[in-house]
């Protein structure tokens, strides 16, 4: 199967560096072809993000100013070339099978969105105490202000027919990190067939998101979401 992945990346050039070729080897050892993109969205290590991609046969896409994870996943995701299109985040945090688990669904051809889920998996149990509590509170309030279940919206590999990212993303506006909850909220709307993996832990990166800080602006974020799409 061929898809592309799409890498939004943020001053973590280090990771994405450490982390990516050992999924590459992953993939190629299974025969997928993939078309890999990173979105360097404004950070200031370009030559090295340069260097690698040239190195690795990666396509790198640049935001000259940093826009934000919901804007460099869609400008990734525009850009992707074949059928099924998937992103993850830079330290690559879930364990390589999720990838073949997910790819899977796709030849079900009524699917067509699947989404990594962290709920039945080892992946909270291995999170600080403080941060499970916070996701768990925060998908809550997310499904309470949307009136519906979206699931686990922060999970951080989801994957798209090319016709759903054609429907989906050029309607988003949403630029942050509450983005997915604006693709899986029109995904939904649209009534797509959307499906759900488990994502298991693999690898804890030193991920830039300071959790209680973003929640706020997020939450505002799908409240004013609410109020453009009303019920």
């Amino acid at each position: 199967m061929h898809f592309s992945l799409i890498i939004p990346s943020y001053n973590n050039a280090k990771e994405l560096i450490r982390e990516l070729p050992g999924l590459l080897n992953f993939l190629q050892q299974h025969a997928l072809e993939v078309e890999v993109i990173v979105v360097n969205d404004g950070s200031h290590e370009t030559k090295a993000l340069e260097l690698f991609c040239q190195e690795y046969h990666v396509r790198l896409e640049n935001h000259q100013v940093n826009k934000g994870k919901g804007a460099a996943v869609k400008t990734g995701m525009l850009a992707a070339k074949n059928d099924v299109c998937v992103f993850t985040d830079a330290d690559i945090p879930f364990q390589y099978d999720v990838f073949l688990t997910l790819l899977e669904k796709f030849r079900d051809a009524d699917v067509q969105v699947v989404c990594g889920d962290r709920r039945k998996s080892d992946y909270f149990s291995k999170t600080p105490p403080i941060r499970r509590l916070g996701s768990s509170i925060f998908s809550m309030l997310v499904n309470i202000i949307m009136f519906r279940n979206l699931g686990d919206t922060q999970c951080g590999i989801k994957a798209f027919r090319k016709h759903a990212v054609n429907t989906i993303f050029p309607q988003a506006r949403l630029t942050g990190f509450a983005a997915d909850i604006e693709w899986l909220y029109l995904a939904s709307k649209a009534k797509m067939n959307i499906t759900w993996v488990n994502a298991e832990f693999r690898n804890a990166g030193e991920s830039s998101v300071v959790f209680w800080k973003q929640a706020v602006k997020m939450l505002v974020d799908v409240i004013k979401l609410r109020l453009r799409f009303g019920r």
